[in-house]
């Protein structure tokens, strides 16, 4: 007799198990990452491993020649384009994991990253003050956070992808330094990683409530789903970073970014693997950028964010040369539904201040703390508000809101250029919001 036939509510009961462990994770079913393997697997290799991790499948992290305390879109700067801030960087691996896939945050292995085949300017989600502007990786869209990285609130299933994006994901920078070297070709003393000027991990949850999320998303004409952040809007950067807004928005329209260190592949690797270059857009790889449009509705980019399949791979591509190794602790899988059970465990690294017990040391996991030489010291100010915040007492801000601040008059020469054909679109600045980025983004 049949298991079927002798209890057949088991059976069932047993195969709705089965589904809800397949369907449970965000995004559905693991996509088929074997094309996004392929594409980028000898090109990274040389500086990193592949591992197959839980229900992501393959992804990579650097392993050769990193500081301590690495972490994604530190070691280089900010640059304008017309297509929105472009990370310049001395990585060699920066060509593909700053503008394909997705970074995200582990325990194990610190930020690690999981490949895609479209092509964006940046993966990063952005917030600003007139302080401090900051950049956060933005992770694949069937991300499910370990408890470190919980928000303020836990997390639950179908949480979306911005709300999950608490202190821990987020580098803030002094807001003069933000356009460090700019119109100087690069050298390392301009990246972020040397600039002493970024805000240490233990202060950045007193920052993150303070600051603007910029929701100014665009996406390429030819790839109308591909929405992505533009980033800060060129007037505002220029008035806190005392830029000439020309000279800014001359710089946007007329990069070529050929000339920009590693946001391109080497000829070499292109040469070797000539599926790289079909999988950048024409106009990029001619160094002109390509045409954007800007989303009226920042409702509509929920979930869509930066996806790294919108665009598919190219055709014909070779199998990865080497297998993968399987990791044997697999990440969390956390079922509950929108307004269903919250996990009740937040990360000791999640919104709440990053102080350690009275006598005892906190050890960050990997990832979370930055690079000794590119923060700011701590001044006795941040230290008391760094330690109210642990108390549970509400911190003074101790900046204006955005909303109250009476902009800079411009310098002489400096009035906004027409728009030509071509040019960004214009942004204002988002509303400021006082915790999470899920409500109060309406532009202003």
């Amino acid at each position: 007799m049949r298991l079927a036939d002798k209890n057949p509510g088991k059976v069932m009961g047993l195969a709705l198990l089965l589904l809800l462990a397949w369907t449970g994770i965000p995004g559905g079913p693991a996509r088929a990452a074997a094309e996004d393997l392929a594409l980028f697997y000898d090109a990274l290799a040389p500086y990193g491993a592949w591992v197959n991790y839980g229900h992501y499948g393959p992804v990579w992290y650097p392993t050769n020649g990193l500081a301590a305390n690495w972490r994604p879109y530190v070691d280089g700067r900010w640059l304008p384009t017309a297509q929105g801030w472009i990370f310049e960087t001395s990585e060699p691996w920066g060509w593909a994991t700053y503008h394909f896939g997705n970074w995200m945050p582990t325990t194990e292995y610190g930020w690690v990253w999981v490949p895609g085949s479209t092509w964006y300017p940046s993966t990063t989600a952005w917030r600003t003050s007139d302080d401090y502007l900051g950049w956060a990786p933005v992770p694949p869209p069937d991300f499910v956070p370990e408890p470190a990285y919980y928000p303020s609130g836990g997390y639950y299933f179908g949480m979306p992808l911005v709300d999950l994006l608490c202190p821990p994901f987020w580098v803030f920078v002094r807001a003069p330094f933000f356009l460090r070297g700019f119109g100087s070709p690069f050298f390392p003393s301009f990246s972020f990683a040397n600039s002493a000027a970024l805000a240490p991990y233990n202060f950045v949850p007193v920052l993150f409530p303070r600051t603007v999320f910029e929701s100014n998303y665009v996406s390429p004409v030819f790839a109308p789903r591909a929405f992505f952040a533009f980033g800060p809007p060129f007037p505002f950067a220029a008035r806190v970073t005392n830029t000439n807004i020309a000279t800014l928005n001359n710089f946007a329209e007329n990069a070529n970014l050929t000339r920009l260190r590693n946001v391109l592949p080497p000829d070499p690797v292109t040469s070797k693997q000539p599926f790289i270059r079909a999988a950048i857009p024409a106009a990029v790889l001619g160094g002109t950028g390509f045409q954007i449009t800007r989303v009226t509705d920042p409702a509509a980019v929920q979930g869509q964010l930066v996806r790294p399949g919108v665009v598919p791979p190219p055709a014909n591509l070779p199998k990865a040369t080497q297998e993968i190794p399987r990791v044997a602790k697999e990440v969390p899988q956390i079922l509950t539904a929108p307004g269903r059970q919250r996990a009740s465990k937040i990360g000791a690294f999640g919104t709440k201040a990053l102080t350690p017990p009275k006598g005892k040391a906190l050890t960050p996991p990997k990832g979370i703390a930055l690079p000794p030489q590119s923060v700011h010291a701590l001044t006795p100010m941040m230290q008391r508000q760094i330690r109210q915040q642990a108390q549970g007492i509400k911190v003074p801000s101790g900046f204006a809101p955005p909303q109250l601040r009476t902009p800079a008059p411009a310098a002489a020469g400096a009035a906004p250029v027409a728009p030509r054909p071509g040019s960004p679109p214009s942004f204002p600045r988002s509303a400021p919001v006082t915790g999470g980025t899920g409500e109060g983004r309406g532009l202003r």
